[in-house]
């Protein structure tokens, strides 16, 4: 081997030593044409999703039912009580009516 790339490959080693692991993970999965997703990310997006739905938990309490069935935990936070604040149609603003008929 040729100094150079003896050297190249020192300088290779150190990057990889200082870089955060989840970011090569990441490459690898891209190398590859796969879409990596970061769980906690992930998460934070299926709890607010069940956050925002108005069926006061009925599709969160399904949603447990099916994981355990297949022996899968929902490993969410547990939802929050809506805020008189968050301007749904129980907070302070009501819902605008919706126009009929024909605008001219």
């Amino acid at each position: 081997m040729t100094d150079l790339r003896r050297q190249l490959l020192r300088q290779m080693e150190a990057i990889r030593q200082r870089l955060d692991p989840k970011v090569l993970d990441r490459a690898r999965w891209a190398a590859f044409g796969k879409v990596p997703y970061d769980r906690d990310e992930a998460r934070q997006a299926v709890s607010l999703f069940l956050d925002s739905r108005d069926d006061g938990g009925v599709f969160r309490a399904k949603l447990e039912d099916a994981l355990r069935k297949e022996g899968e935990t929902l490993d969410l936070p547990a939802p929050s009580p809506p805020s008189a604040d968050s301007g749904g149609p129980s907070g302070p603003h009501p819902l605008k009516p919706r126009r009929t008929g024909r605008i001219t």
